[in-house]
């Protein structure tokens, strides 16, 4: 099932998700509607609470969050300042590339080694730990591709 979700479109996923909470919304109306033995309704079996959720997954599969959170609005250079912009939390930070020893990338994450004493910055991305790579790839001068350890996870 991961599978099939997983091969759709951006669309596509959204849409399905949206109707999944179509669904639980109407479950949510019937929860409410439908004769009851004056139980209480548990908060996550009820139906509402669940079309919510499916409606709050289903804004990251949206055009205007897609974009929002491009590789290439989310990792910047401005000069000699590699600029990262982790939009979920709005923080945005500036690494002196010069500084940058080791670059260590993997799935949403990225982490930037300074000095060489194992202190350094670590940023959650929303990317594939490939795209991530090349986005980083692309910024780096060639001399600094050399100097910079480059690890992928």
């Amino acid at each position: 099932m991961i599978t099939i979700f997983s091969n759709l479109s951006n669309k596509q996923k959204q849409r399905s998700l949206l109707a999944l909470a179509v669904i639980f919304f109407i479950l949510g109306i019937y929860q409410i509607t439908a004769p009851t033995n004056d139980d209480p309704i548990p908060i996550f079996s009820n139906g509402f609470i669940i079309a919510i959720a499916f409606w709050a997954f289903s804004r990251r599969y949206s055009d205007k969050f897609i974009k929002q959170h491009a590789l290439v609005n989310a990792i910047t250079r401005a000069d000699n300042q590699l600029i990262v912009n982790q939009a979920p939390i709005k923080k945005v930070s500036q690494v002196d590339v010069k500084r940058i020893s080791q670059i260590t990338i993997a799935d949403n994450y990225l982490s930037c080694i300074l000095d060489g004493n194992g202190q350094g910055l670590d940023f959650q991305i929303i990317g594939k730990a490939s795209d991530i790579e090349t986005r980083v790839i692309s910024i780096l001068t060639a001399s600094e591709q050399h100097s910079i350890t480059l690890t992928v996870v």
